[in-house]
């Protein structure tokens, strides 16, 4: 079943400036399941009517049943307070594994509302008809990069991750329009990552950014940029969630990919799945 926010995305075309501005009331109150048909369209600045169109055009039989589905659906998404997730020192193994869940569901929500999907799509489609594939990134970001790597080689082609910013400056310098870089920084401002991500771009490549922030520095690179988003407590300095959260990333893209490279990518999987169990007792 589609929730409210995927059946407006189905409708985004037909949807009228009335019907918009009945959704905004509905995505900005703070408790819309409270809201009486009347005190919608008071709101909103519409007759009933027209709430009634709405709700039929998404696909709900009845106003109720929208309310109920609302309900359910922003008691899903309702995130914990920082504080209720924040790990502290009086916390057993037990409760530290519910806060890490915690956080990473959080950042996951987070996460999916700063989305383009269109960008995301367009970059699937440039890294589908590349020639060649890099992961940069430095520290914990360039680990992330490595990951990455490991998963899309799978898929055959040439894929490198590299993490000296030579070697990275190396490869950027000889790239052209056939070429996608996956630059990796959590803040965006990391100078070796941003001066070859740049050199990329110049040289005519793709560049995809995973950052943390719009605004970055990094993220004005990009040809597509991915932001996350997570709540980091005091003791978690080496940013666990925000690493997990840019695997996830890459276990999308990949996902994603995997998907559309058809038969050719399923046996290229094969073939590496293979390569790998004949290492094995």
């Amino acid at each position: 079943m589609h929730s409210f926010q995927e059946r407006i995305m189905n409708k985004k075309k037909s949807l009228t400036m009335t019907e918009h501005k009945i959704i905004s009331q509905l995505q900005e109150h703070d408790k819309p399941f409270l809201l009486s048909m009347n005190e919608l369209a008071i709101l909103s600045e519409v007759s009933e009517p027209s709430v009634v169109r709405l709700y039929k055009k998404l696909g709900y039989n009845s106003y109720q049943e929208l309310k109920v589905a609302l309900a359910q659906e922003l008691a899903e998404m309702k995130p914990p307070s920082p504080e209720a997730i924040d790990i502290v020192s009086d916390d057993k193994a037990d409760a530290v594994f519910h806060k890490f869940g915690e956080q990473f569901y959080q950042a996951v929500s987070l996460t999916k509302e700063q989305m383009n999907i269109e960008s995301i799509e367009l970059a699937i489609e440039q890294i589908i008809k590349s020639k060649r594939l890099y992961f940069f990134g430095q520290g914990l970001s360039g680990t992330v990069a490595e990951d990455g790597a490991h998963k899309f080689m799978r898929l055959g082609g040439m894929t490198l991750s590299v993490k000296d910013p030579h070697y990275q400056a190396i490869y950027a310098s000889h790239m052209n329009d056939h070429d996608v870089v996956i630059g990796i920084s959590h803040s965006g401002e990391t100078i070796d990552t941003i001066n070859v991500c740049e050199m990329a771009k110049n040289n005519g490549a793709f560049v995809i950014v995973i950052t943390s922030s719009q605004k970055a520095t990094l993220a004005q690179v990009a040809d597509c940029l991915i932001v996350t988003q997570a709540h980091e407590t005091k003791r978690q300095a080496d940013a666990m969630v925000s690493r997990l959260i840019q695997l996830a990333i890459m276990d999308t893209l990949y996902t994603r990919v995997a998907s559309k490279s058809g038969s050719t990518g399923k046996n290229n999987i094969n073939r590496s799945r293979l390569a790998v169990t004949r290492m094995k007792k």
